[in-house]
């Protein structure tokens, strides 16, 4: 991995996401590993460790939540940057999303392409 680029990492179950997302991000300039379940993107987490994880919540082997709980006891994984990118709107996986230290939680149906694009470059510029 080259050092000068900003890692991403998009752990998704959607194939047409993690391309979507692939092909925007790279085009940008950053360095993206896209994933497609909890427990791989745990395991990418904790060897590339990229400066955001693009996360989503329900997928197979291991869902969002499972990940962001493992990734949290990791010393690194304590301070990683975190971006919830789910289809569930309830108030109740927001708050947890944000109890859990994630630094946003995106729903993707309202969020267009730009716009979740905008919010990881807003977090990667702090």
């Amino acid at each position: 991995m080259s050092e000068n680029k900003k890692k991403i990492l998009v752990v998704d179950d959607s194939e047409n996401l993690r391309l979507v997302l692939t092909d925007k991000l790279t085009g940008l300039g950053y360095e993206v590993v896209a994933v497609k379940n909890g427990k791989e993107g745990l395991a990418k987490a904790l060897e590339v460790h990229p400066d955001i994880i693009l996360l989503d919540v329900m997928m197979p082997e291991m869902n969002g939540w499972e990940m962001l709980e493992e990734l949290r006891k990791d010393s690194w994984g304590k301070k990683a940057e975190v971006i919830m990118l789910t289809v569930l709107e309830d108030m109740e996986s927001i708050a947890k999303a944000l109890q859990e230290g994630s630094f946003t939680y995106l729903i993707k149906t309202g969020n267009t392409m730009d716009e979740i694009v905008q919010k990881i470059e807003e977090q990667l510029k702090k």
